[in-house]
């Protein structure tokens, strides 16, 4: 028997690269770390034309779905802009939200303690998540 899952495929980072080509600058094959895609994870990161990079993280199923995402922006320095994640807590209610397993994490000086996060209701999938940032991108004059 499978893995329970978001019932959401794993993304097609080929087909998202040809949709967002007007942010992004480059793409590579690791995440953050310098680890790569493996039969049960999607790694990746997208650089942005602004320097602030998203990466990628996508922990599969053995029929191809995603278990629990880490999709963390980053500006070009290295600081958290938001992290989207759809980890559960079940085990302790004060890391939950209204919409468990998706939250977002703020930046991290913008944090009030550890389990600061927001409930995440529309922003659940990798293609929704980089029309986000294009949208964030193009209001803020960055590209």
């Amino acid at each position: 028997m499978s893995k329970k899952h978001l019932n959401l495929p794993a993304s097609s980072i080929e087909a998202l690269h040809k949709m967002f080509a007007g942010i992004i600058l480059d793409s590579r094959n690791v995440d953050k770390n310098g680890r790569h895609t493996s039969y049960l994870y999607l790694r990746h990161t997208f650089i942005f034309k602004d320097g602030s990079r998203l990466y990628i993280r996508e922990q599969l199923t053995k029929d191809g779905f995603i278990e629990t995402y880490y999709y963390d922006w980053e500006d070009e320095n290295g600081n958290t802009i938001l992290k989207f994640h759809s980890e559960p807590h079940p085990d302790d209610p004060r890391y939950q939200t209204d919409t468990e397993p998706f939250h977002v994490h703020p930046p991290d000086d913008a944090k009030l303690t550890n389990r600061t996060r927001y409930p995440n209701y529309y922003h659940r999938d990798l293609r929704g998540i980089l029309e986000f940032i294009a949208l964030f991108l193009i209001a803020n004059r960055k590209i």
